[in-house]
C-alpha cells in the first residue's frame, strides 16, 4: 500500500497533510466559523428580541386585561345602580298610584255612604207616610175610631227613631 510505504512518498505525504490541514484550518478559522458564529448570534439576538417582545406583549396584555376588568366592574356597578334607581322609581310610582287609588276609593266610599244615607232617609220618609196610613187603618178596624193624624205621626216617628238607633 502506498500510504504505508515509508521510504519514498511518506515525507511528501506528511508535507501535503500539514499544508492541507493549515489551509483547512485557516479557511475554517477565517471564513466558516465567523459565518456560523454570526448566524448563531443573529439567531440568539432574534430569540432574545422575540422573548423581550413577548414579555412586553404579556405586560401590555395584563394591562389591557386589568383595564377591561376595571371597566367591567364599573359597568356592573353602574348597571346595579341603574337597576336600584329604576326599582326605587317604580316603588315611588307604585306608592303614588296606591295613594291616589286609596284617595279615590275613600272619596267613592264617602259618596256611597252619603247616597245610602240619603236613600235610607228617603225610604224612611216614604215608609213613614205609608206606615202612618197603615197604622191609622189598623186602629180604625181594631178600635172602630179614627185616630188623629198628629198622634199617629208621633207614634210612628218614635218607633222609627227607636228602630234606627
Amino acid at each position: 500500500m502506498p500510504q504505508l510505504e515509508q521510504v519514498g512518498t511518506f515525507p511528501s505525504q506528511v508535507v501535503w497533510l500539514v499544508i492541507t490541514f493549515v489551509v483547512l484550518y485557516l479557511l475554517l478559522w477565517r471564513v466558516v466559523l465567523p459565518r456560523i458564529s454570526a448566524t448563531f448570534e443573529n439567531r440568539q439576538g432574534r430569540v432574545d428580541n422575540d422573548i423581550a417582545r413577548a414579555e412586553e406583549l404579556a405586560a401590555e396584555a395584563e394591562g389591557v386585561l386589568a383595564a377591561y376588568e376595571e371597566e367591567l366592574a364599573k359597568a356592573r356597578t353602574a348597571a346595579q345602580e341603574e337597576l336600584h334607581k329604576a326599582a326605587e322609581e317604580a316603588i315611588a310610582e307604585s306608592e303614588k298610584r296606591n295613594a291616589a287609588l286609596t284617595d279615590t276609593l275613600a272619596a267613592n266610599a264617602d259618596a256611597a255612604h252619603e247616597r245610602i244615607e240619603t236613600a235610607r232617609k228617603d225610604a224612611v220618609a216614604n215608609i213613614s207616610g205609608m206606615v202612618e196610613d197603615i197604622a191609622k187603618q189598623a186602629v180604625e178596624r181594631l178600635v172602630d175610631t179614627t185616630p188623629d193624624q198628629g198622634t199617629v205621626s208621633s207614634a210612628v216617628n218614635t218607633a222609627l227613631e227607636e228602630r234606627t238607633r
